[in-house]
């Protein structure tokens, strides 16, 4: 009974220690994702403005199903001539969780967002792994993916 006990208590305590294995997030990656799918989507670069308080609170989050967060975006939106259209709206900002572990995302930090369009909403999603938000990314980042928008993705 003990030892049913133990490998019992040993099988939880491992379950819980056992961390979130994602693959690295690759912009490329992501931009062909997103082109073969059919749904819409833009590609934005700058910032968003939001209430970071109101984001899951990461591993000690007890929330599986976070609600959407109001956003507002300032930036410009890609297109074959690179990061030149202005855009500025208002977004959805959905943060996902991942069994406990929950996507978050630093206000006002330029950044790179996949957005999600879904009628008149845009949709960007924070999940735990990435791939859908790169902060900060280098110039090198945005021209490739001015490059991937004109068909030359390396």
């Amino acid at each position: 009974m003990k030892i049913a006990f133990a490998a019992i208590a040993l099988t939880v305590i491992a379950g819980q220690a056992t961390a979130l294995s994602c693959v690295r997030p690759d912009a490329v990656r992501t931009f062909e994702r997103v082109s073969e799918d059919s749904d819409s989507y833009y590609l934005l670069y700058g910032t968003l403005d939001f209430d970071a308080t109101k984001q899951p609170k990461g591993v000690v989050n007890e929330e599986r199903n976070p609600a959407p967060i109001v956003a507002q975006f300032a930036g410009f939106a890609l297109n074959k001539g690179g990061f030149t259209t202005p855009y500025a709206s208002t977004v959805t900002l959905q943060p996902v969780c991942y069994g406990p572990w929950c996507g978050s995302v630093t206000p006002d930090v330029q950044s790179l967002f996949f957005a999600k369009v879904d009628g008149d909403a845009v949709i960007i999603e924070a999940n735990p792994c990435g791939g859908q938000i790169f902060p900060d990314p280098s110039q090198a980042l945005l021209d490739t993916m001015t490059a991937c928008m004109n068909g030359n993705c390396p």
